[in-house]
């Protein structure tokens, strides 16, 4: 059976943007691999894309003997490809266009946003983004990550001091109301040590300033390598073990936090559930600002870090 309409369309796109990618930063080509991982296509499907694109004018090779394939030179589709997102990703669409209104007049002829969640500015639908931060530092932001140059900037720590830094830009990421900068550091002395997982950081929004994109390029990492957890620390990855009582089982049952959420009703009518974090003190932050009824079961470094956030709070509220 043919593949419907949209999703040819959706795999043309994404098959474009591979190949576009790949010509503009001088790669010799995109690996048969990639591409099926990309496009969530068996290798046959890939051949007929291929030769749709050829149909259209673009110039498609493939390097048999290096499995890749590459655009000859330039080419842009002849009409624009216009997607309608909706759900999760239609609102994070939303609070990037509340962000940045050029990225919105940008995307206007590729990509279209339900009008029930469109937002504009002045609008509550999105009243967490709450951080303060410079809007002029949007634009070189927004230049390095949507051409993959590394971005130099100034780093301001909670203490006040303030550094160089030099990364690999990513994607921005919200958290608690402050949007962040996902990136690798560049700087040696910055990279991870043997035994760590990751050198890639969260900058807060308000923390930067002076931001430079750079003329050199670099390669994207695949999404599925960049850490995914909750919270603005991305450090060790580990899964927090909460449990709810039962008077918050249904708050927790119809919320989804983070994909890999798991949660198990339990049978006194508590819930069980568990979260990636990266910083066992946010964590422990976490469960606190969520009230009674909430605690940390696992494992022993969260449970110590909140039991300790709580004795706190008793001795300010002077129990």
């Amino acid at each position: 059976m043919p593949s419907p309409l949209s999703e040819r369309l959706s795999r043309l796109a994404i098959l474009h943007n591979l190949l576009s990618q790949a010509h503009a930063h001088g790669l010799a080509g995109v690996s048969v691999e990639e591409i099926l991982e990309a496009m969530g296509c068996e290798r046959k499907a890939l051949y007929r894309h291929a030769q749709d694109l050829r149909e259209m004018g673009a110039l498609v090779e493939y390097d048999e003997a290096f499995h890749l394939w590459r655009y000859s030179q330039t080419w842009n589709p002849p009409h624009p490809w216009t997607w309608t997102v909706e759900g999760a990703l239609a609102l994070r669409l939303s609070m990037d266009f509340l962000l940045d209104p050029q990225l919105e007049y940008d995307l206007k002829d590729l990509v279209g946003v339900p009008s029930e969640l469109h937002v504009r500015s002045g609008s509550q639908t999105l009243p967490r983004l709450t951080g303060k931060f410079s809007r002029s530092i949007l634009s070189q932001l927004s230049l390095a990550i949507r051409e993959h140059r590394l971005l130099q900037f100034e780093y301001r720590k909670a203490n006040g001091e303030t550094s160089l830094r030099e990364v690999r830009p990513h994607s921005v990421f919200e958290w608690n109301g402050m949007p962040y900068l996902q990136a690798t550091e560049t700087s040696k002395d910055r990279l991870p040590k043997s035994g760590e997982d990751s050198s890639t950081k969260r900058f807060a929004f308000s923390r930067i300033s002076k931001p430079i994109a750079l003329d050199e390029t670099f390669r994207p990492s695949r999404s599925k390598k960049l850490p995914t957890c909750l919270g603005a620390f991305c450090g060790e990855i580990f899964q927090a073990e909460l449990v709810a009582e039962a008077s918050q089982a249904a708050y927790v049952m119809e919320r989804q936090w983070h994909p890999d959420q798991q949660t198990k009703l339990l049978r006194d009518g508590s819930v069980h559930f568990t979260l990636p974090f990266g910083d066992y003190d946010e964590a422990a932050r976490w469960v606190i600002s969520h009230g009674p009824g909430f605690k940390a079961v696992g494992p022993k470094l969260l449970v110590g870090a909140w039991r300790k956030m709580v004795r706190q709070l008793a001795v300010q509220a002077g129990v």
